[in-house]
């Protein structure tokens, strides 16, 4: 089954064996593939963004597999990875799962469990990536939403700041007539405010009251 589209894999193993039978496995599958021999080449190749998922030894000579995970997963959360290990260990699988692994494959490879596996890690990787999408379009949204309601908000304090203020400015001209309209009013409302600011905080404990 060939993939839809040629994701970038990196395949990272200091076997020169396992890196042909992995790059070739996955070639023919669809899939585009690089390899690194040790994981400082590994975490460049990642610092360039074109990996999506990794395929990465757990053994290796000068950092460990799960070393490099944990990195990855904290500095690269966006690209995918699958421990690759020549001895089962339930706990090691465990531990990589925990820190962020998608799943593990063993030595000696079964050419069609690695492909299985790599295609669901594939899968799993768009469907992330999409909610991650949609988590920041919702934000994006929400954020315009509460901007224009601010700016909504700021227009609607200065329109009533004004007719207080005319309101205050009639009531002072109408006498025992004003001042008995300004009885009506909150007890907040009933002096002249000097800036916008007092007016908002007046309205905000009136409100606080009701």
């Amino acid at each position: 089954m060939m993939a839809e589209e040629q994701e970038k894999i990196l395949v990272v193993d200091d076997e020169p064996g396992v890196r042909t039978v992995l790059q070739r496995v996955l070639t023919q599958a669809g899939y585009e593939v690089a390899t690194a021999d040790n994981a400082a080449e590994a975490l460049d190749c990642v610092s360039l963004g074109e990996v999506n998922l990794m395929l990465l030894d757990i053994k290796m000579p000068d950092i460990s597999g799960m070393e490099v995970l944990a990195k990855i997963t904290a500095e690269y959360p966006d690209v995918g990875v699958i421990m690759v290990t020549a001895v089962i260990d339930i706990q090691v699988a465990v531990e990589a799962l925990k820190l962020g692994a998608y799943d593990y494959i063993t030595k000696p490879f079964n050419r069609d469990e690695v492909v299985q596996k790599v295609q669901k890690a594939i899968g799993k990787w768009k469907h992330q990536l999409k909610e991650k999408r949609q988590s920041l379009l919702l934000k994006e949204k929400f954020a315009e939403q509460t901007k224009t309601m601010q700016e909504q908000f700021a227009e609607l304090l200065n329109s009533l700041a004004r007719e207080h203020k005319m309101m205050l400015e009639s009531a002072a001209r109408q006498g025992k007539a004003g001042e008995a309209m300004l009885k009506e009013l909150p007890p907040e409302l009933r002096e002249p405010i000097a800036s916008i600011e007092e007016f908002r905080d007046a309205l905000l404990r009136i409100l606080k009251k009701t």
